[in-house]
């Protein structure tokens, strides 16, 4: 069911400003929405999203610009505000009660109390399953009310928060970037009950790097950059290019990999870097066999749970292998631990560079530096001049944005610029064979860009790359040569001239390639 847009917005916020030690991160920004629409709002890390949608919600409070609802006035000075004028956020990193029930999630501090004067300190359990049951009906999704959380899917996770919201009356839900941790059977799904919603005249705005999701689910798309408003189009009157233009300010050939004309030849014969055979995880990935010469870029596509990340976190030693062997340049090495990978010349970028790559609190020199200090010690004596010779090279090479010097702590940079201190650090560190979970989750366009261009950079100066990633374009947009694995095996392996959308897709699904 399609719902009727109104003539008047749900929601306005005008010549919204915002500043945070005198830096302005808005800049009279203005956006509007409409009852049973999906407004996509797409734009660098850094552009002001995040500060804008928090102050939707009661989060931050404005310096200057007015918001209202179906015309009226409002003032959000917590997130109470927002909730009580049917306003609910659903972010990327959900937050949940992981070992309650679903009934318990939904309702929590709502649960219904049985009558009678004792009653009133005893929850009514069929009431509330029931009432939970009634909510579910409305998204037309199966889910048991009785399921514990941490048992769930992520996308079941999310439809439960999206069902929360809607128990408390939401008008307008905030999505951040909700297909990040998704499967492609999943995204449909979430798109179903957005959709749905649609139907029922609830307004989305929704927050999504991928753009090609952008033109399957908004009516509409609102571009910032740099704190700014760049302006508001219906998808069907903007192109790709004109998109990416609208949100850079300039032309990046992320668009030419996108449709696949971006990708490298083949790498030409050189020496194995890395080799394993037989590498078992019992019970994640199984007898994986592959190789990956220098100057080569191998990619790795699976959906998630198909333990591709797994192993390349048990070839940097991070996690434990059961039988197999791993060689390096032709020699067999025992890599128990992350130090003997890093001895042996490999390096790893994690899928959460937050947690796993980085040290927030650390300067973006010392998180450079990290992996390279015995190198700058001479007699036992660091040299701190030669570190921060070191560091300015590589903020200079892999363009390294910051608002100040690279004593800035790393905690204030935006992912991709995070991203490239990690990639960085393993270039300071010398590596032979770089291991890449995820490269580009959370980075915007113009830094996913940047990044292609490193890694092709890195790969002609003969570091071997093996990359893991969920994201099928930027596979076939990288990759030399790309493997396919299912359930903990390798069920596929395709040259680049070889390899298509579909048949990755069906070999990752588990069919034969």
């Amino acid at each position: 069911m399609e719902y009727r847009v109104a003539d008047q917005p749900l929601l306005e916020m005008r010549d919204i400003s915002k500043s945070f030690f005198g830096v302005k991160v808005l800049d009279q920004v203005s956006i509007d929405l409409y009852a049973g629409e999906v407004l996509a709002l797409v734009g660098e890390n850094g552009a002001g999203k995040s500060t804008l949608i928090k102050i939707l919600n009661g989060d931050y409070q404005k310096d200057s610009g007015s918001i209202f609802i179906n015309g009226m006035p409002v003032h959000l000075s917590r997130p109470r505000d927002a909730e009580t004028l049917g306003i609910r956020m659903i972010y990327q990193e959900l937050h949940y009660a992981p070992d309650l029930s679903v009934t318990e999630n939904l309702l929590l501090g709502h649960l219904p109390r049985r009558s009678g004067l004792l009653g009133r300190h005893m929850v009514d359990w069929p009431k509330a399953r029931q009432m939970v049951r009634d909510f579910l009906h409305m998204l037309e999704v199966d889910l048991d009310p009785g399921a514990i959380m941490r048992d769930l899917s992520v996308v079941e996770r999310q439809i439960v928060e999206i069902v929360k919201a809607l128990s408390t009356q939401a008008k307008i839900i905030v999505m951040d970037e909700p297909t990040a941790a998704l499967t492609p059977r999943e995204v449909e799904l979430l798109f179903n009950i957005i959709r749905t919603l649609r139907g029922q005249g609830v307004a989305v705005v929704y927050i999504s790097h991928r753009l090609d999701e952008i033109y399957e689910i908004a009516q509409r798309v609102a571009v910032l950059r740099d704190g700014r408003h760049v302006g508001t189009r219906r998808v069907e009157n903007v192109t790709h290019r004109e998109l990416i233009r609208m949100m850079v300010g300039r032309d990046v050939d992320v668009l030419r990999r996108v449709d696949g004309r971006g990708a490298r030849g083949e790498h030409g014969a050189r020496d194995v870097a890395l080799e394993v055979r037989g590498l078992t995880q019992a019970g994640t990935y199984q007898d994986i066999d592959l190789q990956v010469h220098a100057g080569e870029i191998v990619g790795i596509f699976g959906l998630l749970g198909a333990g591709h990340v797994a192993l390349t976190r048990s070839i940097f030693g991070a996690e434990p292998i059961d039988r197999g062997t791993i060689r390096i340049d032709g020699q067999h090495i025992t890599i128990a631990s992350p130090r003997d990978a890093r001895l042996a010349g490999i390096g790893l970028v994690p899928i959460d560079r937050k947690v796993q790559g980085l040290i927030l609190d650390m300067s973006v020199r010392g998180n450079l530096t990290l992996s390279n200090w015995q190198a700058l010690s001479r007699f036992g004596v660091f040299d701190h001049k030669a570190e921060h010779a070191h560091a300015q090279t590589w903020v200079d090479r892999l363009g390294i944005r910051m608002a100040g010097d690279a004593e800035i702590e790393t905690r204030y940079l935006s992912g991709g610029n995070q991203q490239k201190v990690v990639l960085g650090r393993w270039l300071e560190a010398n590596v032979k064979v770089l291991l890449l979970n995820e490269p580009t989750w959370g980075v915007d366009v113009g830094a996913r860009s940047d990044i292609y261009d490193l890694l092709e950079s890195l790969a002609e100066q003969g570091i071997a790359i093996l990359m893991v990633s969920s994201d099928i374009q930027e596979v076939l947009a990288v990759s030399h040569r790309i493997l396919t694995m299912y359930k903990g095996r390798l069920t596929g392996e395709f040259s680049h001239a070889e390899a298509t959308q579909e048949n990755l897709l069906h070999a990752a699904a588990g069919g034969e390639s």
